[in-house]
């Protein structure tokens, strides 16, 4: 497309006028060169005619028609009067709906012809529009679209190429081999052992990972984790977060990864991570966490020294089991509760806070009141502060709140009656516990957590 000018001749002017269009280039069935018109701008001023040609020679359209300042130059602030843009954009709206067939099934067969009919518009026209919204061609966008899931797949199952190359719209794994090595520049056995640079946007991955020993290029990490990894990172020169970037794209796309690992995030997320890397994300709350540690361990090619680490975790909750043997007895039930001043979470299995040590390795049973309605396996109950005792247990471990004056506030609750009234607090089975260390449930923050469980209760019964 290209901005074209075309004189105007005024009564009573000496001046001349200009009246400017877009047009854009094509040619017919017969081969012929042709120009259609795309837009009428109408008169420009010579620095905003150039400002218009530096867009369209840069491929920024249509966003830029839809509206110029008050010099004619591209803006956000004023419609076009007139101008027909309006029923532009308004038929180009079948372009969203095609990318978001595509994209859904991108599996199946799929074709340009078959696309261009579902959106009733000509195969010519499907295609010019399409590569000006998508900056690829049709076919393009297809195989890379089936590439990305293929890489995913590659990572999560166990499935053979053929078996792959069948779920992403190829008929043999022969030429998913070949298209794959010319998008990733590897064949997949190749592409699958070859060192990756990671980005990982959970604290419990980002762990792992160190835990394994390796440095991912991008992590979210916790204040915890950082103190004991902290000089590892800063070695290797990794960009830290303590929280997911609020601009996914702009955080994480600059560090080049070859792999995202995140936990399952919604749609739009997703789809702007795939963007840059395929995106590995693990349903932690249908997965154990030693099942989730593994599976990141074989992502890395680390599973040697992933079972290595869980056998010694293993043989410390084996001896933490023990010692609780020799100063409890009998376990009963046991809680984690993150108190807040007016709001707390009461913690089941399969979330962090050293659930998964407590209902398991340690042989404790969640409260009876989350028990009766099944609430222990959802993860956490949301419940006021005023009422959270309903979920008393024989042993309860609790996160106070950062802020002193909340904590005041949270304290003055626990020294209420019908706290004093709870077998916990009569038997000084009430325990403080580190919110930062006992969050995650990866290798290291396992460790921490089980040590800290047999040293408060052991302190309690001595």
């Amino acid at each position: 497309m290209f901005l074209k000018k075309v004189p105007l001749k005024r009564k009573n002017s000496k001046q001349q006028h200009d009246y400017y269009k877009i047009v854009e280039s094509y040619r017919d069935v017969n081969g012929k060169p042709k120009h259609r018109l795309v837009a009428n701008i109408g008169e420009l001023t010579l620095e905003a005619a150039e400002q218009w040609r530096k867009q369209l020679r840069a491929g920024i359209m249509p966003e830029s028609l839809r509206f110029l300042g008050e010099d004619g130059s591209p803006s956000e602030r004023q419609a076009i009067p007139n101008s027909g843009i309006e029923k532009e954009a308004a038929g180009s709206e079948w372009i969203e709906k095609a990318l978001d067939y595509i994209k859904k099934n991108y599996a199946g067969e799929m074709t340009r012809a078959a696309e261009a009919k579902r959106a009733c518009v000509s195969p010519e026209h499907f295609s010019r529009v399409f590569k000006r919204h998508t900056g690829k061609t049709f076919k393009e966008y297809v195989t890379e679209l089936r590439i990305r899931a293929a890489q995913e797949q590659l990572f999560t199952s166990k499935k053979d190429l053929y078996e792959t190359a069948l779920s992403v719209g190829y008929k043999d794994g022969f030429y998913l081999s070949r298209r794959f090595k010319q998008i990733t520049g590897d064949a997949p056995t190749i592409y699958l052992k070859r060192p990756k640079r990671i980005a990982t946007l959970s604290y419990n991955y980002s762990a792992s990972l160190f835990t394994l020993g390796v440095m991912p290029s991008l992590a979210v990490i916790s204040n915890w984790t950082l103190d004991l990894f902290g000089q590892e990172a800063a070695r290797s020169k990794i960009h830290l977060f303590q929280n997911v970037p609020k601009n996914l794209y702009a955080a994480i796309n600059p560090t080049s990864p070859d792999l995202i690992l995140n936990y399952v995030s919604n749609e739009e997320s997703s789809e702007e991570l795939r963007r840059i890397s395929p995106l590995v994300s693990l349903p932690f709350e249908q997965m154990n966490w030693d099942e989730q540690f593994m599976r990141i361990a074989e992502i890395v090619d680390r599973s040697i020294a992933a079972k290595d680490c869980l056998k010694r975790l293993e043989e410390l909750a084996g001896h933490a089991s023990r010692e609780l043997d020799h100063c409890l007895g009998k376990r009963g039930t046991a809680v984690v509760i993150e108190l807040g001043a007016e709001t707390s979470y009461v913690f089941g299995d399969k979330w962090g806070r050293a659930s998964h040590l407590l209902y398991d390795a340690l042989q404790f049973a969640p409260p009876l009141s989350m028990m009766e309605n099944g609430s222990h396996r959802i993860g956490y109950v949301e419940a006021p502060t005023e009422e959270v005792h309903s979920f008393a247990a024989d042993h309860m471990f609790i996160v106070l709140p950062k802020d002193l004056k909340e904590r005041r506030k949270v304290q003055n609750i626990i020294n209420r009656r019908c706290w004093q009234l709870l077998p916990a607090y009569q038997n000084n089975h009430i325990y403080s516990i580190d919110g930062h260390a006992f969050y995650g449930f990866d290798p290291a923050s396992t460790e921490k957590q089980l040590k800290d469980i047999v040293h408060v209760i052991s302190k309690s019964t001595s």
